[in-house]
């Protein structure tokens, strides 16, 4: 391990315009809702609730956009996406590989990666920069090879199991 490898990266994800243009017309079209609502002439209340309402939804979409970031440290990766975070310890990952799955992630756009860690639990993320991501993962780690945007745990054979039948050495 280099000594850079105590600093902690961060990788901002990237972000597909037709993820940020899903994601502005439902805003729209609520403000143009509210905004007609207004028109009518609403108690108080119900304007504050209404504006109130807005402005979090506005709020935490902005948030979500601006905070979606990848954190490579030395021990673990750590996704933010808004008020979540997800963590994986490097030592657990078990794969990583290219993906276009559009389950719900803290990834703005389809060019994404699946981290399969923990025993089958799997993360998809969409770093900006997705050679740097995959090359500070596997510089941090003891036991993960890349091959191209492939990254597979690799175990080196040791003890008595690596022996063959008979628990004889060779020669």
């Amino acid at each position: 391990m280099d000594p850079t490898s105590s600093l902690v990266l961060v990788f901002p994800s990237k972000v597909d315009r037709w993820i940020f243009a899903l994601a502005a017309v439902p805003l729209a079209v609520s403000v143009v809702v509210v905004g007609s609502a207004l028109m009518s002439g609403p108690p108080p209340g119900a304007v504050a609730l209404m504006v109130g309402i807005e402005v979090l939804v506005l709020g935490f979409m902005a948030t979500t956009f601006r905070s979606t970031r990848y954190e490579v440290t030395s021990r673990e990766v750590i996704a933010r996406s808004g008020p979540f975070r997800w963590r994986i310890a490097i030592d657990g990952i078990e794969s990583i590989h290219p993906s276009r799955s559009p389950i719900s992630s803290p990834a703005l756009s389809l060019d994404r990666l699946e981290i399969r860690y923990d025993g089958g639990r799997a993360l998809l993320v969409s770093p900006k920069d997705r050679e740097g991501f995959l090359q500070a993962i596997v510089e941090r780690s003891r036991h993960l090879h890349r091959a191209g945007e492939q990254v597979r745990r690799v175990i080196a054979p040791s003890g008595p199991e690596s022996r063959p039948l008979g628990g004889r050495g060779p020669g």
